[in-house]
């Protein structure tokens, strides 16, 4: 029989097929397991699967609606594998469970499909299917398509073989059962399930539907589990859980030889822009289903559009976003230039000010421009108090920093707001920089706005929101990017800016977020946002002042 693996595993050393690191040492060491005297290699059930896939199955959807479903080479080394290896002393098989990691629009739900409609139609009898999913419309997705495909057979859909009602599939002749489960299933208990195939896990929380399953299967001796998905967005979920084991897995930090991790991803972010080539180690089927153009039209607009490049990384290529996806890499915000401040003496400013009473850094920014660049001084705010729970709780050295003059301590338990007032005194009588506008927040500052008018300074209410933050945070992007912002290499506004994350809405607005964590600072990155929008509002006036 011809050996699927070792036919793949030869296309990538030689490069004509493109893998990332990560499966790529997983099939090394499947390929040593061949010779491994502990297990057997039988592709007879593999073989078996890609048969039947390839004569009854036909695809359901366009431009291949009604077509053979003829299997990649990824495919049938995937299946070869899943089923191929079993202990040489038993004959069981040796993995329960294959993880599928893919990018979107590779066959994912098709291969599913064809997956679940094989052990239908194969397994001797009695047996119960699932085809599970976070929620009923995304179960009853891949459920349709295996119904859909059953249908397009006409061996398949004989009513001797193979009959569909409103809860499941189920054969007259074998009693076998292909049925939907999902987290919001009223039931999750009473199944007596032979393989399980999980679709889109990226979603899921919990852990419930995959443990509804596992749990069924304590009494099979050949129990089966496939969990098929692209990249997500919900964060220390189901999904980031099961890739930190697999990614323990490859590094030989777990033992596991029951577990088949089968990762499609990039190595770097940054090849996916500079050698296109490269898209296929998350797009395995990239050229016979996903096509090229469709990547190139989506890269080009997500060049200028954050909620589209946040997707496309996700989606496209299997890198990992929070809720919004963050918002600027190491690389594109990371700026060493340095300034000596008496080259800004005597200069106009804009500030933006973000307050804090106790949990947070409260930050005071100065933008100055200044030969078609942006300097920013930036100047932090701390409760003595709670310095140092701070450090225990945000792991980065405050105490350092208090040291080197780019935290100013403040006594008790709250931030003393004065201090701020008496910041900017200083950087006027001392350097004579004068800004001409503060950008605040109105959320708890009444009394260190008056204070600050009273001292002279003219204030600016900014709220922040996608409304009033939306185009400063996209501007102040394209500065950090061109390297337009110096910043005095500041390792606190450096830090608050790698912690900031976007969040967008429906319309692309963009505003700052540090979502699921309370104890990533991002109050540097918003004050300087704050002080883009002044700067916004006064544009005119300010680059009259200055010339």
């Amino acid at each position: 029989m011809h050996n699927y693996l070792l036919e793949y595993y030869e296309e990538i050393k030689s490069r004509r097929i493109l893998v990332g690191e990560e499966l790529k040492s997983v099939l090394e060491g499947l390929i040593k397991d061949i010779d491994n005297p502990k297990y057997i290699y039988d592709l007879a059930d593999g073989n078996l699967r890609i048969e039947f896939i390839e004569k009854f199955c036909k695809h359901t959807k366009s431009p291949f609606n009604g077509k053979p479903f003829i299997l990649e080479l990824w495919e049938k080394a995937f299946l070869q594998v899943a089923y191929g290896f079993k202990y040489i002393e038993t004959g069981l098989r040796r993995f329960t469970e294959v993880i599928l990691l893919i990018a979107r629009k590779n066959g994912k739900t098709t291969f599913v499909a064809g997956i679940d409609l094989a052990e239908f139609f194969l397994s001797k009898g009695g047996v119960d299917i699932v085809c599970a999913s976070n929620t009923n419309d995304q179960a009853s997705i891949l459920f349709e398509e295996i119904n859909n495909m059953r249908e397009q057979s006409k061996s398949l859909s004989k009513p001797s073989r193979s009959k569909k009602n409103i809860f499941y599939i189920y054969s007259p002749k074998t009693k076998n059962k292909i049925k939907k489960l999902s987290a919001q299933s009223r039931n999750l208990d009473g199944f007596n399930i032979e393989v399980g195939c999980i679709d889109e896990v990226h979603q899921m929380t919990d852990s419930k539907v995959y443990d509804a399953i596992k749990q069924s299967q304590s009494t099979k001796q050949q129990p089966l589990i496939f969990i098929i998905t692209t990249e997500g967005n919900v964060v220390n979920g189901f999904l980031d859980k099961k890739l930190e084991y697999c990614r323990k897995m490859i590094k030989g930090e777990i033992q596991d030889e029951r577990v088949l991790p089968w990762l499609y991803t990039q190595d770097d972010e940054k090849e996916i822009y500079s050698d296109p080539r490269t898209w296929q180690k998350s797009n395995p089927s990239l050229y016979a289903i996903k096509q090229v153009q469709y990547i190139e039209d989506i890269m080009n607009k997500a060049k200028n559009d954050l909620s589209t490049r946040i997707t496309m990384l996700c989606k496209d290529f299997n890198i990992k976003q929070l809720e919004s996806g963050t918002w600027l890499s190491f690389d594109e915000l990371n700026n060493e230039d340095v300034y000596n401040i008496e080259f800004l003496r005597d200069s106009y400013a804009v500030a933006g000010v973000d307050l804090s009473s106790t949990t947070d850094l409260t930050a005071a920014i100065l933008l100055i421009i200044k030969d078609k660049v942006k300097y920013v001084i930036p100047h932090f705010f701390m409760p003595s108090e709670v310095l140092q729970k701070r450090i225990e709780e945000d792991s980065v050295p405050y105490d350092i920093w208090v040291k080197k003059g780019y935290i100013t301590l403040t006594e008790g338990s709250q931030n003393d707001f004065s201090l701020v007032t008496d910041w900017f005194k200083e950087m006027f009588y001392k350097y004579q920089i004068r800004p001409l506008w503060v950008g605040y927040d109105p959320w708890n500052s009444k009394y260190w706005v008056d204070e600050m008018e009273d001292s002279g300074f003219e204030m600016e209410k900014i709220r922040q929101g996608v409304f009033t933050l939306s185009e400063p945070m996209k501007q102040l992007e394209a500065d950090l990017k061109g390297h337009k912002v110096n910043y005095n290499n500041n390792p606190i506004l450096k830090w608050c800016l790698a912690n900031t994350q976007a969040k967008v809405d429906i319309n692309s607005n963009i505003q700052p977020s540090k979502l699921y964590s309370k104890f990533k600072r991002i109050d540097g990155a918003v004050a300087l946002i704050i002080a883009y929008a002044v700067l916004n509002i006064h544009k005119k006036d300010y680059e009259t002042m200055i010339s």
